[in-house]
């Protein structure tokens, strides 16, 4: 019974009969020459070597001290090494001149901001300070933080060594869990290390702000997946609701952040205005750096990180996003990226026009990618192309012929070429299914705020992810989430009898699609306070309304010429959503102010196509 009374042991216990990630971790097995490993010392030492030796392997060319790094070597040196490379000299053309950046001293009140948002459920090694006891003892520890930050890490421009040592934990990825290389590499650093990074991200973020592109959307604050996914969807609309084509080459890189050349990447720093006082402190972080992969209680040996920044840290995909952003200057505003997933895209009038671009974007993404030490396998190229057609069409890739694919996966939604999502959302539905499954199984021992809680987190999260790349779904489809969404619903109130309407009411809540719609409704706030991201922001124009006193339209209305991609895109459906909207809560004074009042606003006369009601003998009106 204490295991459904208590919070915290509830949701241990309910969290592995919903979701894989809350169950226990299985014990790791390995195949490696042929033989099955499952000892955790000898799994440990195995995955020590296939991640010592995983660059080596991608035979990538490094004509530079890179692989092994020599702290005798000038920083000047470095930057004089690089001076000609396309890259730097890229960065140069796009910023001109730029202000000299150096790391500054910090105030006690800032040490204190930092203990005090250390997380104590995030891991650290097993023989640093726990973030726990950081934090009970801040008034303490302080001083010396403070002192360790001003004299030792700025004056000297040095990272304490003793911080710089990980444990390498292996997270699966997907296929087979038996080969060490569907496993990704997790650096777990002592808490004491995240408090300084912390501060040199906060810092060189500052800075480095303005000069990354838009189109960068991972690891940065108010970005995320669904707007660079948004962004392509709605390129991909426009052009087809003018009867063009589409296309989108789906770029595979492989061991994007452990590729990192941190020469390179200094030169890099020194293109953007870092001082040499700043350089020399990021080339200390990087240097003299040490692993050892951690499986259970057993340890691997040290092993000397050359190469790449840690995955796990917190100032590594910073360095990441900053050492990726100058291929943006070259693939100007036709590329979905996210983190280390890039995707080149094309949109044109003609067919032939589309993947001649995309073989043109995708050869210099490929030169990119070799000037900097990275490769792509073009062999795990995916192609998709939009638009009226009578035949496949495929596109030459270094010498690869990639041929054109119905359906592909990009950053974890299902695109097909006909921008329908239906793959995309019965797998949704299918996993909901299972979720409400799992609760109908157990609902009788559970109380109402229990039920509502767990219905809450499992069944509905699943929709959250990407709804605006997906909302104009076909009326099916809504039509069987709502179905699940009922039953959902009924499991909560033991109500069999009243309608989906009535039970919406009951629960104070909203259908899938209504929450949809509050939410780009949001999106669409930010823009009106100018608080949102560009890339999301430059799909729509802001209305001059001049003497146009009858009017009051913040948005432009766009004219449009088919149903599908024409008035079921957002380019065309926000702005009329928009103008819906009550007056009072468009003046909210603040976001949380906004966000509050309008979960619990629905728009009337919704002029989506999934609002429309059926009249009989007249149809949807």
């Amino acid at each position: 019974m204490k295991s459904i009374t208590d919070n915290k042991i509830f949701w241990k216990t309910m969290k592995p009969l919903f979701s894989d990630k809350g169950c226990h971790k299985p014990k790791i097995t390995l195949i490696d020459e042929g033989k099955i490993t499952s000892e955790d010392q000898e799994v440990s030492n195995i995955f020590n070597e296939y991640f010592k030796n995983a660059i080596n392997c991608l035979e990538i060319e490094n004509e530079h001290k890179g692989n092994e790094i020599n702290l005798d070597v000038s920083t000047n040196f470095i930057i004089d090494e690089y001076k000609h490379h396309p890259s730097i000299s890229s960065i140069k053309d796009k910023i001109g001149s730029a202000s000299e950046f150096s790391f500054r001293a910090i105030t006690l009140e800032e040490i204190d901001k930092e203990l005090k948002n250390l997380n104590d459920k995030k891991a650290s090694t097993s023989n640093s300070i726990p973030a726990k006891v950081l934090k009970k003892t801040s008034d303490i520890c302080n001083k010396n933080l403070l002192y360790i930050w001003n004299h030792e890490i700025i004056k000297n421009k040095s990272f304490p060594s003793n911080l710089k040592l990980a444990e390498i934990s292996p997270i699966f990825k997907k296929d087979d869990p038996t080969l060490a290389k569907n496993y990704r590499p997790i650096s777990v650093l002592p808490c004491l290390s995240k408090i300084f990074e912390r501060i040199i991200q906060g810092q060189l973020l500052t800075y480095i702000e303005k000069h990354l592109s838009p189109f960068l959307c991972g690891y940065r604050k108010g970005f995320s997946a669904q707007f660079s996914l948004v962004s392509l969807i709605e390129n991909w609309k426009k052009m087809l609701d003018k009867n063009g084509f589409a296309g989108a080459v789906l770029m595979d890189l492989s061991k994007a952040f452990d590729s990192i050349n941190h020469d390179l990447l200094l030169a890099k720093l020194s293109a953007y205005g870092l001082g040499k006082d700043a350089l020399k402190l990021v080339r200390n972080y990087l240097s003299d750096r040490w692993q050892k992969t951690k499986i259970n209680a057993c340890f691997s040996s040290w092993t000397n990180l050359t190469m790449g920044v840690p995955q796990g840290s917190v100032l590594g995909p910073l360095l990441f996003n900053i050492y990726i952003n100058d291929l943006f200057f070259l693939l100007d505003d036709s590329v979905c990226n996210f983190a280390d997933d890039t995707t080149s895209f094309v949109c044109d009038e003609k067919l032939e026009v589309v993947l001649l671009k995309l073989e043109n974007n995708v050869e210099t993404a490929i030169n990119w990618f070799a000037n900097n030490h990275m490769k792509m396998n073009p062999d795990k190229c995916h192609l998709l192309v939009a638009g009226h057609r009578w035949e496949m069409v495929w596109a030459n890739i270094s010498d690869v012929k990639i041929w054109e694919k119905n359906k592909v996966k990009l950053l974890g939604v299902t695109i097909d070429n006909e921008l329908k999502f239906d793959d995309h959302l019965y797998e949704l539905c299918r996993k909901a299914e299972n979720k409400l499954s799992v609760l109908t199984r157990i609902f009788k021992f559970l109380s109402f705020e229990k039920r509502r809680l767990l219905v809450k987190g499992f069944f509905e999260s699943q929709f959250k992810y990407c709804p605006l790349v997906w909302m104009f779904c076909s009326r099916k489809i809504n039509n069987k989430i709502n179905s699940l969404h009922k039953r959902a619903l009924r499991l909560i109130y033991e109500d069999y009898d009243s309608t989906f309407e009535e039970l919406l009411e009951k629960d104070k809540s909203f259908s899938v699609h209504h929450c949809n719609i509050q939410t780009l409704v949001i999106e669409m706030y930010k823009i009106y306070i100018d608080i949102s991201v560009p890339i999301f922001k430059d799909l729509f124009q802001l209305r001059n309304n001049g003497y146009c006193l009858r009017d009051n339209s913040y948005f432009q209305r766009v004219n449009v010429k088919s149903v599908y991609n024409g008035e079921n895109s957002l380019r065309y459906f926000a702005p009329i959503i928009w103008d819906l909207v009550p007056t009072e809560i468009k003046n909210s004074d603040s976001l949380s102010i906004f966000i509050k009042r309008i979960r619990c606003w629905k728009p009337q006369f919704c002029p989506c196509r999934l609002c429309k009601v059926f009249v009989p003998q007249l149809g949807f009106l």
